[in-house]
């Protein structure tokens, strides 16, 4: 039975109430999504005044710290190819790095070389916070930048859950913007599945932020035309899901590493 009422002379039935209420409830959890949109500006606009919109508002300094002092699940694919990379690597940019978890949690496993440049690229309150604590821990080769595209040159590119809140449509994208093409590229924790890619609105608890969900041929493919091949793939299940929006949902994250031929 579906029960109607008015509000203000409009019909309104009790299973569009339940419905809005249910989407309300998911939305506000932390990390759901809501809308499909084209691109960032699209998904930006369409975002809920009630929050400020983008990492920068977050004031995030002080999250994953438990992560600096411990690997996690997900972090030892990484480690492994990482490590045969530093073989013949002296510099590394890692995309939305925050104030070093991995180059911390990392070093507990991997011989990091006294040559090793570690450049961390992230916001500005987080890149200050960054080098605030890499100069109390006398990290001389932990670097930040807010600006990605002066880095010299690199020869490896890590990004840790991070691609899907930068405004790149695909990896190549982001690489066509550096001056040097990185030997190595390791991604992990990333939203990439089978269908088209689209981006949506996330809410990270105290902001909202665009968010890209990838096509994972056409991240391959864009890759692989500019020169690299992929050596290995691996996934982090979790749930993704969009209210009123099924055929967007897929069930692990993924990680990938490739290496320029």
């Amino acid at each position: 039975m579906n029960v109607s009422f008015s509000v203000h002379g409009k019909p309104v039935t009790l299973s569009r109430v339940a419905q809005a209420i249910r989407s309300r409830i998911f939305v506000e959890k932390i990390n759901a999504c809501r809308g499909v949109f084209d691109d960032f500006e699209t998904a930006a606009r369409a975002a809920p005044k009630s929050k400020p919109l983008g990492y920068e508002e977050a004031h995030s300094n002080n999250w994953y710290m438990s992560k600096m002092s411990a690997l996690q699940l997900e972090d030892y694919p990484v480690v492994f190819w990482l490590r045969e990379a530093l073989k013949e690597s002296r510099s590394l940019l890692e995309i939305g790095g925050h104030i070093g978890e991995a180059f911390y949690a990392f070093q507990r496993v991997i011989d990091y070389s006294p040559e090793l440049s570690w450049t961390i690229f992230d916001v500005p309150s987080i890149a200050a916070a960054g080098t605030s604590l890499a100069k109390e821990r006398g990290c001389t080769h932990l670097h930040f930048t807010t600006h990605p595209e002066e880095t010299v040159g690199v020869d490896i590119l890590l990004a840790c859950g991070a691609i899907q809140y930068l405004d790149y449509r695909t990896p190549a994208h982001m690489i066509a913007a550096l001056r040097i093409r990185p030997r190595h590229i390791l991604i992990n924790t990333t939203p990439i599945y089978d269908g088209p890619s689209f981006v949506t609105i996330q809410n990270i608890g105290s902001v909202y932020c665009p968010y890209r969900v990838f096509n994972r041929d056409e991240m391959v493919q864009e890759l692989d035309a500019v020169g690299y091949t992929l050596v290995d793939s691996w996934r982090k299940e979790r749930k993704f899901r969009i209210p009123r929006h099924p055929e967007k949902s897929f069930d692990h994250y993924s990680g990938l590493y490739f290496r320029l031929r």
